[in-house]
């Protein structure tokens, strides 16, 4: 969902820096081809991604929820030759879809894709990351950002999608909106999250609501 006006949007888009025209054919591809398109980050999001990447300097970048591949690429473009953006899925199969796209890409070789359980898939990693973004099953959003927490660099940040799930979280937005388990599960991480006092963080009503959180100190 998308809490701005689409002139508002499409504005804003116009006027930003934003990914490439393979990440465009990725997109469309994604639109017309996949039931739940509704996934992708899109144009603004991955704008401010690869914002994000170019002020912090970052080298490499960790992602939980691969999906198409739309903003592992968007992040790819944006990182310096020898950046890398590790990106875990449990969906092999939907990784059709993305190596077409990186391959036609001259980034997609910063892209290193790992598969299986994300919970899992982290603990077997023993670097760390400058940009963590999370955009898989709501339902595990806390054991990932904990876990992720501990593989940031020491000036290393986290992005979360999807923290407003449509309004849903917002008491009073909607009375009529069904209540499913992961409005709980998002309303459940934005409190854990507000009420950390070891953490900086800010909530943008971007798209579906992003988090920006790191440490405090860093």
């Amino acid at each position: 969902m998308n809490f701005l006006d689409d002139k508002i949007l499409e504005y804003s888009i116009d006027k930003s820096s934003r990914p490439s025209g393979v990440c465009d054919s990725l997109e469309k591809y994604t639109v017309e081809n996949h039931p739940l398109h509704r996934m992708l980050c899109g144009r603004l999001e991955a704008s401010l991604l690869r914002f994000l990447i170019s002020l912090s300097g970052a080298r490499k970048v960790l992602e939980l929820g691969t999906f198409t591949g739309y903003s592992a690429l968007a992040m790819a473009e944006a990182l310096p030759d020898d950046g890398v953006v590790t990106t875990i899925d449990k969906n092999k199969k939907i990784s059709e879809i993305s190596n077409k796209f990186w391959d036609k890409s001259t980034h997609g070789n910063k892209i290193h894709q790992l598969f299986g359980d994300g919970l899992e898939v982290l603990d077997t990693l023993d670097q760390q990351f400058d940009l963590v973004f999370i955009d898989a099953d709501k339902r595990n959003y806390q054991a990932y950002f904990d876990k992720c927490l501990s593989l940031l660099s020491c000036n290393g940040f986290v992005v979360v999608d999807n923290v407003l799930w449509s309004g849903r979280v917002v008491p009073g937005y909607d009375d009529n909106a069904e209540e499913d388990k992961s409005t709980q599960y998002l309303k459940d991480f934005n409190d854990y999250i507000s009420e950390r006092k070891d953490l900086v963080k800010t909530l943008l009503p971007i798209r579906d609501g992003i988090y920006l959180i790191k440490k405090e100190g860093h």
